[in-house]
């Protein structure tokens, strides 16, 4: 519709133009006799030619306004699609995929619909549990240790988002197995349908407690390395020590020195083993 407005407008402009060229051709050839037909032909071709230059110029111009402004608004909707739709995606996908995705939110169809999850979409227990390991993921992914790589960066790097991307999968797939669960108890339940059901219910149960168990593993490898970064942070503050040593020796109190002295050895030992527990906590992600 846009486009075809523009062409309106560009024929519309084209009409004074052309009355000019009409008017000025008139006017030539009432002293045609002075410059001779091929001058006033000559004359004619050049006026049209600077005319349909105008014209040209003008449908070009249009053209590249119209394409920027396509896409400002596909950005747009880009940056819209991405706030709104909670998704976890599959980090083997490329950019172009990704962008494919994104763009089947905005003008379907939908495109690579298994290689994504929408959160909203998983049943409340599933979100509870997605949500959970998000939240422990977010936490290792902004620690210090991480940003300094005391960590396994593979571990945080490579094998986290993978553990996301399945997490999801298997919590998308109990979404729907629960809802055929819900949907074969609608009504009478005989004992046949119950002797199909119950191993099924079983089977499902068994799978919500496996991906519950490994939700809680990348909360307890969240937790060893907020441990690390506490003790980081009290590394850090041993760089105050020097104050209280002078205040001290001050009074003389060699005691206390000695005290400040042992505790410095000892938060080295205790930074060493929390960063140690965390990077192991880390490896038995892969396994």
């Amino acid at each position: 519709m846009a486009r075809r407005r523009s062409g309106c407008v560009l024929m519309l402009a084209a009409l004074p133009a052309s009355w000019c060229i009409l008017w000025v051709g008139s006017s030539v050839y009432e002293g045609a006799g002075t410059l001779g037909m091929e001058g006033l032909i000559a004359f004619a071709l050049l006026l049209l030619s600077v005319a349909s230059g105008a014209v040209i110029f003008a449908v070009v111009r249009r053209r590249r306004l119209d394409a920027a402004a396509a896409r400002r608004w596909l950005e747009k909707e880009r940056a819209m699609v991405r706030e709104s739709v909670d998704m976890v995606l599959d980090p083997a996908l490329t950019p172009e995929e990704t962008l494919e995705i994104v763009d089947g939110h905005i003008r379907p169809p939908l495109r690579h619909t298994d290689r994504y999850v929408v959160v909203t979409d998983l049943s409340a227990p599933s979100q509870v549990l997605m949500n959970r390991a998000r939240k422990a993921v977010t936490t290792v992914n902004t620690a210090e240790v991480k940003r300094q790589h005391l960590l396994d960066d593979v571990a945080n790097d490579l094998i986290l988002p993978q553990q996301l991307w399945e997490i999801a999968r298997i919590l998308r797939a109990q979404t729907h197995l629960r809802q055929e669960q819900r949907k074969a108890r609608q009504g009478v339940v005989t004992p046949e349908l119950r002797a199909v059901l119950e191993p099924q219910q079983a089977a499902l149960e068994r799978s919500i407690a496996a991906v519950t168990a490994r939700v809680s593993g990348l909360e307890r490898y969240a937790y060893r390395v907020q441990e690390a970064d506490a003790a980081l942070r009290a590394r850090e503050a041993l760089a105050n020590n020097d104050k209280y040593r002078d205040l001290l020796a001050q009074t003389d109190d060699e005691q206390g020195m000695r005290e400040l002295n042992a505790q410095s050895k000892a938060l080295e030992t205790t930074l060493a083993r929390s960063v140690r527990d965390a990077v192991e906590a880390g490896q038995t992600l892969s396994r």
